[in-house]
């Protein structure tokens, strides 16, 4: 058979024997290639087939336990949480506060840890623990970029929203508290306690310098005219001694007086005074036999009382009439209130419960709790985390998960006010 090509524009015919049909002549960089017309109605239909199989393939679901980590919006992470298998490691910020958080092995463990364990998981996020000696080191590294969030027994204030930090919603609600020595049981040893304390010892060393120093001046201004005064030094002390004592308890006026004014003045002058070193004497008897429950910061007035640095039991002990004694640690404090150094400590009011329980020997809680706080979890200011952590924790609530929590920890009389 034989073929001609003719060509008309940029289509060509090829015949055979009178037969002709169409070709395209498609220009490349190579040359020209040639395509006859049922070619290219062939190729077209396989192009058709193939695009309508790859439009009707059905796109794959996304894993389920994905969702909510794929529509939130983690934006202030370095690395954002997209999948399950792209885990975001957050470092974790803690301090101990028992038993929210214990660090005496290597894991930390306590009723935060294990909260904050139960939402990682449901976050699918990891952990990484980072310890800190207190809660104001604590919330500095979470400023500073240090750790992504922090979660101890940390209270919620507005002091600490105003310092670049966002809380998240309460998981627990409690306060300060009051702690002081236990008192022994048997009234016996309650009696020779007292005696050998320096509670007892303080007013009584008060009362016996004061009339010292006064029989003294009075001996000065009266023994040269005055023979109750008289005599050698020693009994002439003596004798203003016994004057300042019988003064000071009211009984006794008449047998030994001042003659000359400057005497006089001397007494009225510790008349007065004695008025407030019997009161001062009283009250610190009348506080050495009040009962742990029935103290509060009257009764403390002018005492020690430790408090953590940086606390908010520091922010409220300094409004009260007390000496305030800061402690860098809490143990520094636990330590000095065994030893006498402070009679109390204001701390949070389940961290004393659980200590006071465990050593009721040695501490009791005094009176009702001093204020109401709430818990939170803390995260930079800004930090879109907050809320879908408060999110987790009231789905936790709802779920009884954090009162069970609770009762694991605080057993059935959980300590929340």
């Amino acid at each position: 058979m034989n073929a001609s090509v003719s060509s008309l524009g940029n289509i060509s015919y090829l015949g055979w024997g009178g037969f002709s049909l169409p070709y395209l002549k498609l220009p490349v960089v190579l040359g020209c290639i040639s395509f006859s017309s049922t070619f290219m109605k062939r190729f077209a239909s396989l192009i058709s087939g193939f695009l309508l199989i790859v439009c009707t393939v059905p796109v794959s679901a996304a894993e389920p336990n994905s969702t909510r980590l794929a529509q939130a919006d983690v934006t202030n992470f370095e690395t954002p949480i997209d999948t399950p298998t792209t885990q975001r490691v957050l470092k974790v910020g803690t301090k101990e506060i028992v038993p929210f958080v214990f660090l005496n092995q290597e894991v930390p463990y306590g009723f935060s840890v294990e909260l904050w364990n139960r939402i990682a998981d449901d976050l699918g996020v990891q952990t990484e623990w980072v310890r800190y000696d207190s809660v104001v080191d604590m919330l500095e590294g979470l400023s500073d970029g240090q750790i992504d969030t922090a979660i101890a027994g940390i209270s919620i204030t507005a002091k600490r929203e105003s310092q670049q930090v966002d809380f998240t919603y309460p998981f627990y609600r409690s306060g300060l508290q009051l702690m002081v020595r236990a008192r022994p049981a048997n009234p016996i040893v309650l009696m020779v306690h007292g005696l050998m304390s320096w509670q007892f010892w303080q007013p009584m060393l008060l009362v016996l310098a004061t009339s010292a120093a006064v029989g003294l001046l009075v001996w000065m201004v009266e023994h040269k005219h005055n023979e109750k005064f008289s005599g050698s030094p020693i009994e002439g002390i003596g004798q203003g001694i016994w004057f300042s004592i019988v003064t000071l308890g009211t009984f006794g006026y008449g047998d030994v007086t001042p003659d000359k004014l400057p005497g006089r003045i001397i007494a009225v002058i510790w008349m007065g005074a004695s008025f407030f070193i019997v009161a001062e004497f009283i009250a610190s008897l009348t506080v050495g036999h009040l009962s742990n429950s029935q103290l509060s910061f009257q009764d403390l007035r002018g005492k020690k009382v430790g408090v953590v640095d940086g606390t908010t039991g520091e922010e409220y002990t300094r409004s009260q009439p007390v000496e305030v004694t800061e402690f860098k640690l809490f143990d520094s404090a636990l330590a000095a209130l065994e030893s006498g150094t402070i009679e109390a400590i204001v701390h949070d009011y389940p961290t004393l419960k659980y200590i006071a329980g465990r050593n009721p020997d040695t501490f009791d809680l005094a009176g009702e709790p001093l204020t109401q706080e709430d818990y939170g979890v803390a995260f930079r200011e800004g930090s879109e985390m907050a809320e879908i952590v408060s999110q987790e924790i009231l789905e936790l609530q709802e779920q009884g998960y954090l009162r069970s929590l609770r009762e694991k920890w605080f057993g059935s009389n959980r300590d929340e006010l």
